[in-house]
């Protein structure tokens, strides 16, 4: 019997110690997944830093490129390049070492002097370094900028240079150049900072020895971040401090230590109560002693049923604090600490009850923030919570009179106004809070601007149960953001017919397809140099069954709303490619197709197979397709690995509507772009608004810098085609010359003369610039 229970105990023990390692290792594995999250998180906050870094201080060589391109210093004394360049330097406040001009590769002028006395008058092309005339080669080769580094420079720091070959009439005029000092440079992006650095981050080339920090960190498998440079890039390699992992060590073996030890007290335990009730069995035939055993059996147990009743206590006692932070959660939300969803709807019951009894009023207010989906894809989750949490603190700091506050869950938030019969005071607190959010917050040493688009519903006007004031605050708030944004929107029936409206539309659209309502319409584009049209862009038309002909501007968005996009982009894409494959077989000079293209397809992650696919089935060749992008968002890596992979295809990239949205010339310089497409509303302007006339004048500059086509669209006047043509721009599209039409009207169109519209090039078509 005694080997039995000893055999018992044994196995349970041996149960309880393999639970606890299987238990331990789990916990011992999620505070190493934690706290390689946290260091990739830093990892990642230190790479964006330096590749900020590195952007700003080599961003002035666009700027330097165009001050030399423009004029190529005719008419420039010495004094006044200098001081350009200095107000170029001062005004950058980056941790650039030089600014370098150095005509037919001898530097010139260098700022700023102090510390760079070394380098004036360098012939560069005879520059002894092997690695300074590679880069010179390559430069001269690629006839674009390159940058190298870092190595030694004859300042005698270590640095990274990078130089742009520079052509005049196709003649080779000089270079410029940037130098940035590398020790500058990580101090600048707080990456050699080592006071409050909690990593360990070495820094390299591809393929060669660490230049930053230990090379053996990149042995060690470690975290790996790319900062993007001009032809190459940089690895930046990172470990957790040891004394992290060790201090995580440490706890287990405590945890591991403690749990043993209980353990074994516990077996010793048992062990003891089997021997005392062997004991105790004994002493049953020892009369003498059946008083004391009896007496030492009722301690026990009385020993036992207060440690019993202590742990119902601390049972009782856990158990309510489950209770408490279970009720917490249930209404409160856990990143910002305000009411949840929940708890509003709640509170907006017992409200609405309150007004139906004292018959008074309230208001809804629902609201998000303006364009805060772009903070969390730009710059990560982590910053939109801070940006989150800002914002409710403005709020409650702000001393507005509302009764409940919360958040519904991502930017969405509810405001409660009780006893409000007034609209001006309604609008007055919407102004209020517009206001309170206006002024810019610093999140990571950045700043950033809150707007908000407001709903408001009233009670009853707006809906009588709280199902309905929320739906139809929401129908306000969207109205309110789709009017401006950072503004503000009173319900009425007509937005919920509308609402009802959209849904009825979107429902049609789903089923435009099989019922062939949509319709592809080419219009033609002209270059007025070669007097022929040279290619066609494809537009969708939706001819509705009882609508007739809506919008694009109207559809197109509900389609990438309801996401049909990708199957109506498709249907476009193959029919634009199929007929254009005709044409090239009845006329002798092929044409190019110009397709548009979503964002919401490049999400797609078999949408380069779809259009190697069509191309295929249409036989037409690739470098005769070209997809135009719209430039209003920020497009993530994953969409611009699709667009590259459509260039090596040999499909041509254009950015449509250039000049009004996100456009900048790190935009160029990270799309593949092969072609500008200039935007009609700068167009309209030519004739009657001066800075219409010298934007477009300084996009058609910066096509001609990046070597990229220009196209304008929206053309309709002789004048502004004139304007177009005389500085630099003859590739134009617009009612000037030929309206949208269908495939037949097109082919008629191949074969119309343009002379009469070009008369305007006989009268000369001299550049013209406007102040």
């Amino acid at each position: 019997m005694k080997t039995m229970q000893y055999t018992i105990i044994a196995l349970i023990f041996v149960l309880l110690l393999s639970s606890s390692e299987f238990v331990l290792e789990k916990y011992h594995k999620s505070l190493l997944h934690e706290l390689t999250v946290t260091e990739q998180s830093q990892l990642s906050s230190k790479a964006l830093a330096l590749q900020s870094v590195i952007d700003r201080n080599f961003n002035l060589m666009v700027s330097l490129e165009a001050y030399v391109s423009s004029t190529y210093l005719r008419n420039k004394d010495d004094q006044e390049v200098l001081n350009y360049i200095a107000s170029l330097y001062v005004g950058a406040q980056a941790s650039t070492l030089n600014l370098i001009i150095a005509p037919k590769g001898i530097v010139k002028f260098v700022y700023p002097i102090e510390g760079n006395e070394s380098i004036q008058q360098w012939d560069l092309l005879n520059d002894p370094r092997p690695n300074v005339q590679q880069q010179i080669v390559r430069a001269l080769h690629a006839k674009r900028m390159t940058m190298d580094g870092p190595f030694d420079l004859l300042q005698g720091i270590r640095g990274v240079v990078a130089r742009k070959p520079l052509y005049q009439d196709g003649v080779f005029w000089g270079f410029v150049s940037v130098g940035v000092d590398l020790k500058q440079l990580l101090n600048e992006a707080e990456v050699n900072d080592k006071d409050t650095q909690a990593l360990q981050i070495a820094i390299r080339s591809p393929g060669q020895p660490a230049f930053f920090g230990d090379d053996q960190v990149f042995q060690r498998n470690p975290m790996i971040a790319h900062i993007a440079l001009s032809e190459n890039q940089w690895e930046l390699a990172a470990l957790p401090q040891e004394s992290a992992v060790h201090s995580i060590d440490r706890s287990i073996l405590m945890i591991r230590s403690s749990f043993i030890s209980v353990l074994l007290l516990g077996i010793l335990f048992i062990l003891y109560i089997n021997r005392q009730r062997d004991k105790l069995s004994r002493a049953v035939n020892d009369r003498t002693q059946e008083l004391r055993l009896a007496n030492e059996g009722l301690t026990e147990m009385n020993d036992k049923l207060l440690a019993g009743q202590q742990e119902l206590f601390n049972s009782n006692s856990r158990l309510q604090e489950s209770e408490q932070m279970l009720s917490y959660l249930a209404y409160h939300d856990v990143l910002t600490g305000i009411h949840n969803r929940a708890h509003f709807q709640m509170v907006l019951k017992e409200q609405i009850t309150l007004c139906e009894t004292c018959h008074s009023s309230l208001a809804v207010l629902f609201f998000d923030l303006d364009n805060f989906k772009m903070v969390n894809d730009s710059h990560g989750h982590h910053m939109g919570d801070l940006m989150l949490m800002e914002v409710v603190g403005r709020i409650q700091q702000s001393g507005l009179p509302f009764h409940t506050f919360s958040r519904f869950g991502g930017d969405e938030f509810a405001i409660l106004l009780n006893n409000c019969t007034s609209e001006l005071d309604i609008q007055l607190f919407c102004e209020q809070l517009i206001e309170v959010l206006k002024p810019p917050c610093l999140l990571s040493n950045r700043a950033f601007f809150i707007s908000a688009s407001i709903g408001i519903v009233q009670y009853p006007y707006g809906g009588l149960t709280w199902e309905a004031l929320l739906k139809n605050a929401d129908i306000a708030m969207y109205i309110a953001k789709k009017v401006s944004g950072s503004s503000y929107s009173f319900f009425n029936e007509q937005m919920a017919k509308n609402s009802l409206s959209k849904l009825e539309m979107g429902n049609h659209l789903r089923q435009s397809l099989e019922r062939n309502e949509l319709e592809i319409v080419y219009q033609p584009q002209v270059d007025c140099h070669l007097g022929r049209i040279v290619g066609v862009e494809a537009l969708l038309r939706w001819n509705h069954t009882t609508k007739g002909y809506i919008s694009p501007a109207d559809f197109i968005p509900l389609a990438e709303e309801i996401g049909t996009i990708v199957e109506i982009g498709e249907w476009v894409l193959r029919g634009a490619c199929k007929q254009m494959k005709a044409w090239h077989r009845e006329t002798a000079t092929p044409l190019t197709i110009s397709v548009n293209l979503s964002v919401k397809q490049l999400n797609d992650e078999r949408f380069v197979e779809t259009v190697s696919r069509i191309l295929a089935e249409t036989g037409l060749e690739a470098k005769y397709l070209e997809m135009e992008i719209t430039e209003n968002v920020a497009m993530k890596d994953e969409q611009l690995d699709a667009l590259r992979c459509l260039r090596l295809l040999g499909i041509a990239i254009s950015v449509d509507d250039f000049g009004t949205h996100y456009s900048s010339l790190s935009y160029l310089k990270r799309f593949p772009v092969t072609k500008i497409k200039l935007d009609q509303s700068f167009v309209r302007g030519v004739q009657t608004d001066d800075k219409d006339r010298v934007m477009i004048i300084a996009i058609i500059s910066v096509a001609t810098s990046f070597q990229l086509k220009i196209i304008a669209e929206g053309v309709e006047t002789e004048e502004q085609a004139r304007f177009l043509v005389a500085n630099g721009c003859s590739h134009i599209q617009g009612f000037y010359f030929f309206r949208p039409m269908n495939a037949e009207q097109m082919l008629s169109a191949m074969q119309e003369s343009l002379q009469q519209k070009l008369g305007f090039l006989t009268t000369g078509t001299t550049r013209q610039y406007f102040s």
